[in-house]
C-alpha cells in the first residue's frame, strides 16, 4: 500500500550510477521537473563528486543520496544503499542504467519490501557479451536476477523501460519473460520557450561573432573517440573547397580534444574549426540555434536527444543511422539519415543544406513540429503516471 500517513504523496527513489552532464542524465532531470507535485523524489547515486552536474546538487525538490565508498566490487558500497531504503519508505524504485544500480538497486528493493521496481535502459549491450569493463560485471549477475524475478516477483510490479520502440524489441530478446515496455525520451517544451528570452552575455557573443553570418555545422558531445568527430573535421576540409568560408562549431569536452587540435592545426582549418567548449544547456541550445545545421557522427548511440533538440531549434540534420536515431525523425522529411561511415553521402547531403536555404529552412520546420507532436516531456510523464495508477491497482494502492 502507498504511505497511509501521506496517501496523497508517492515516493520515488532513483537508483543511478553516476549522475554525470550527459545526455541520459539531463534527460533525467528533465523529466523529474516535470514530474507533478505530488511526486516526492530522491536519487540515490553511486559516486560522490561534487563536480557532477551542479543542477541537480543545487534542486531543492529532490534530496541527493552519495555512496562514500570507492572501488568496483566494495561491498561496503551496498551500505550507503540500504541506509537510504531503511531512512525512507519508498513507494517506487527507478534504477537508471546497468551496472550496480541496476543489481544494488532491485536487491534491496526486494529485501526492503517495495511493490513497484522500474528500471530505465538506454543501452542493453551487457546483456548479450561479456563485459568490457570492470564497472559492467555486475550485469553478469543482472542477467540471473531477471530469472529469479520471473519466480519471485509474486503481488509485486518490476518493469523494464527502454527509451525506444528498437530497444524494446532488443531487451525482449534478452530478458525473456521480465515484463518490458518503451517510455521514450521528452523534450521539455518549456526550456525552448525560455530560450526566446535568452541574453547572452559577453563570452558567449564573442563565440557567435566567430561563425555567424557563415555557412555552419555544429555538432554537440564529448570529445571522444564515440562521438567520432575526426570524421566531421575530415568532412569538411574536403567540402572547404567548395564552400571556402564553412565553419565547424565543436561543443563540448573531453579526452580527444589535444588531438583534434593539433589536426585542426596540422591541416590549415583553424579559421574554420571552432572549439566552444562544454557549455551550459542554455548556452548550449543558443548556439545550436545559431548554427546552419547540426550533425551526429557517433560510432553508437542509444537515444541521441541531440536530435530531438536540433529539431525543435528548426535546424536540419545529417546523423549517421545509430541507436534510435531512424525513430526519431523522418528521412528527408525533417533529417536526413546515413549509413554509418558513408563519407561520400555525408558531405553531398552536408553541402546541400548549407547551400540550399530554402531546403534547409523546410526541413527545421518540419521537424520542430514533429519532435513536440512526438516526443514532448508532457507525453513522456503523462504515460508513466498512467502506468503507476494501472500498476498501483494491481498491488491494491491508491495514487
Amino acid at each position: 500500500m502507498i504511505n497511509s500517513r501521506r496517501s496523497h504523496t508517492i515516493r520515488i527513489l532513483f537508483v543511478v550510477n553516476k549522475l554525470e552532464r550527459r545526455g541520459a542524465e539531463q534527460q533525467l532531470f528533465s523529466f523529474v521537473k516535470a514530474l507533478p507535485n505530488h511526486i516526492d523524489v530522491s536519487i540515490f547515486r553511486f559516486s560522490d563528486s561534487e563536480t557532477e552536474f551542479p543542477q541537480f546538487l543545487g534542486n531543492d525538490r529532490v534530496k541527493i543520496y552519495s555512496n562514500k565508498y570507492s572501488g568496483t566490487y566494495n561491498l561496503l558500497r551496498f551500505r550507503p544503499l540500504s541506509r537510504c531504503f531503511s531512512r525512507k519508505k519508498y513507494d517506487i524504485i527507478i534504477t537508471l542504467g546497468l551496472g550496480a544500480a541496476l543489481f544494488f538497486g532491485r536487491i534491496c528493493a526486494f529485501l526492503y519490501g517495495t511493490k513497484m521496481v522500474y528500471s530505465f535502459l538506454n543501452t542493453v549491450e551487457n546483456f548479450y557479451s561479456l563485459p568490457k569493463l570492470r564497472s559492467d560485471y555486475f550485469d553478469v549477475f543482472n542477467k540471473g536476477i531477471n530469472k529469479l524475478i520471473e519466480r519471485l516477483a509474486k503481488k509485486r510490479i518490476y518493469r523494464f523501460l527502454p527509451n525506444s520502440n528498437k530497444l524494446h524489441g532488443k531487451i525482449k530478446l534478452a530478458v525473456g519473460k521480465y515484463p518490458v515496455e518503451p517510455l521514450p525520451n521528452g523534450l521539455p517544451r518549456e526550456e525552448f520557450e525560455n530560450l526566446l528570452r535568452y541574453k547572452p552575455n559577453q563570452d558567449m557573443k564573442s563565440l557567435c561573432y566567430q561563425f555567424e553570418g557563415y555557412p555552419t555545422v555544429t555538432q554537440v558531445g564529448a570529445l571522444d573517440e564515440n562521438k567520432n568527430q575526426i570524421f566531421t573535421l575530415r568532412c569538411i576540409k574536403e567540402i572547404k573547397g567548395l564552400i571556402p568560408d564553412i565553419r565547424f562549431l565543436i561543443i563540448g569536452a573531453g579526452f580527444k580534444k589535444a588531438e583534434l587540435v593539433r589536426w585542426t592545426l596540422s591541416n590549415n582549418m583553424e579559421k574554420q574549426v571552432i572549439f566552444a567548449g562544454q557549455m551550459s544547456r542554455m548556452e548550449c541550445l543558443y548556439l545550436i540555434s545559431k548554427a546552419t545545421l547540426l550533425v551526429l557522427t557517433s560510432e553508437s548511440e542509444s537515444f541521441p536527444n541531440v536530435l530531438l533538440e536540433g529539431q525543435a531549434l528548426s535546424r536540419p540534420v545529417v546523423t549517421f543511422d545509430v541507436g534510435s536515431a531512424s525513430e526519431i525523425v523522418k528521412h528527408g522529411v525533417t533529417i536526413y539519415v546515413i549509413r554509418k561511415g558513408d563519407e561520400l553521402t555525408f558531405k553531398k547531403l552536408m553541402g546541400e543544406l548549407l547551400k540550399d536555404h530554402d531546403l534547409a529552412r523546410t526541413m527545421g520546420e518540419a521537424g520542430q513540429q514533429r519532435v513536440f507532436d512526438l516526443f514532448g516531456m508532457e507525453k513522456k510523464v503523462a504515460k508513466f503516471l498512467l502506468m503507476i495508477k494501472k500498476d498501483l491497482l494491481t498491488i491494491g494502492g491508491k495514487l
